[in-house]
């Protein structure tokens, strides 16, 4: 039986030299949560599984795991199990063997050992591969087993390191929903790094975004989605990505962007209330903007320059100039710009952010 626990980090920071990899991190994965760490390369990410894992000494903060404060246990003592992006098989041992080898080393008994190994072997559809060794299996197999010694040892959390970043497109896409759905059956609470927001947004039941060391935001996908706590956020996630005019708030409630104007909503001029000034940053997601070939009788039209597309199969992005601007809309597959110059665009009130453009944060 899995004894769960949940995982905090209180005020934990890590440097390297001079660089803040993590920066006074507050974090908590609940019992039986699946918790994504995103962001970018350098982010401090990895650092922070790391810390967790006990191969990096924080140097403030406390970290517990359940009930424990881990800080000065061995990573032998914490009860978690890390699955590296390498896999870190030994090539010289059988699956059975590389499956048994963590229990070896804690004396399990031997008909112990070989009841967990079939049960684990079972549960990732391994049972024939035991006999082999990892250099006969393919990229896909190796991350089964790889799997399977961090399940056997039943910890208290999982702490995945880019697991499926060795996997080719088509073998990841599968995998992601296979590991989900092993997680929620073994009920482990399991913290996983990625740089692939799809594999976070897929994935995760919270997402913890971080840049630079500092958690910009931490919250379920659909949430980080709909409303991104700030402008990194908003530009981080989601394909394209969003949109971004900075502009002035003039006394009549518009926004100027020099290259137009949008009149901002009741509800959008009061979110404005707060910010630190009246120069604000108009978002708008690609997915949201709306095109046209001729002027329609709405208001906010903005008229746009097709500068070229980018063809998908199901969808078609569309990249525009308005003036100095270069943006992103998606569109069907089937809409017409063979002998377009000119079209334009509508950005829908209730989809538009806002945000500070001193402060970055959101206003919406």
């Amino acid at each position: 039986m899995y004894e769960v626990a949940r995982v905090r980090l209180i005020n934990l920071t890590k440097r390297f030299g001079e660089v803040k990899a993590v920066d006074n991190l507050n974090l908590e994965a609940k019992d039986k949560e699946f918790v994504v760490l995103l962001g970018p390369s350098g982010c401090g990410k990895t650092t922070t599984l790391r810390c967790i894992a006990g191969l990096e000494p924080p140097d403030e903060g406390e970290i517990y795991i359940g009930d424990r404060l881990v800080n000065d246990l061995d990573p032998k003592d914490r009860n978690v199990a890390m699955v590296f992006q390498s896999y870190a098989l030994y090539p010289h041992m059988t699956v059975f063997k590389n499956l048994a080898f963590p229990l070896e080393n804690f004396k399990v008994p031997k008909d112990e050992i070989k009841r967990r190994v079939q049960k684990v072997a079972k549960l990732l559809k391994i049972e024939n591969l035991l006999d082999r060794k990892p250099g006969q299996l393919s990229g896909g197999q190796q991350q089964r087993v790889a799997l399977g010694r961090a399940i056997i040892r039943e910890p208290q959390a999982f702490l995945m390191d880019e697991p499926l970043s060795n996997l080719d497109a088509k073998l990841r896409v599968y995998m992601r929903a296979e590991l989900k759905k092993l997680q929620k059956e073994i009920g482990v609470t399991t913290i996983y790094v990625t740089h692939d927001q799809v594999e976070a947004m897929t994935m995760g039941d919270r997402i913890a975004i971080l840049n630079e060391g500092v958690l910009q935001q931490f919250a379920p996908p659909t949430e980080v989605y709909s409303h991104p706590a700030n402008v990194f956020v908003a530009g981080f996630i989601g394909s394209p990505p969003t949109n971004f005019f900075e502009c002035t708030l003039t006394p009549e409630g518009v926004l100027d962007a020099k290259e137009f104007t949008y009149p901002l909503q009741k509800d959008l001029l009061e979110a404005t209330e707060t910010a630190t000034s009246n120069e604000v940053i108009l978002g708008i997601r690609p997915q949201d903007i709306g095109v046209y070939q001729e002027k329609k009788a709405k208001k906010n039209l903005i008229k746009a320059s097709l500068y070229t597309t980018e063809p998908l199969g199901d969808s078609m992005i569309l990249d525009l100039r308005i003036g100095d601007y270069i943006i992103k809309a998606v569109v069907n597959p089937d809409f017409k710009i063979e002998g377009v110059k000119d079209l334009w665009v509508e950005f829908p009130a209730e989809k538009v952010y806002l945000f500070d453009k001193k402060t970055g944060k959101a206003l919406t």
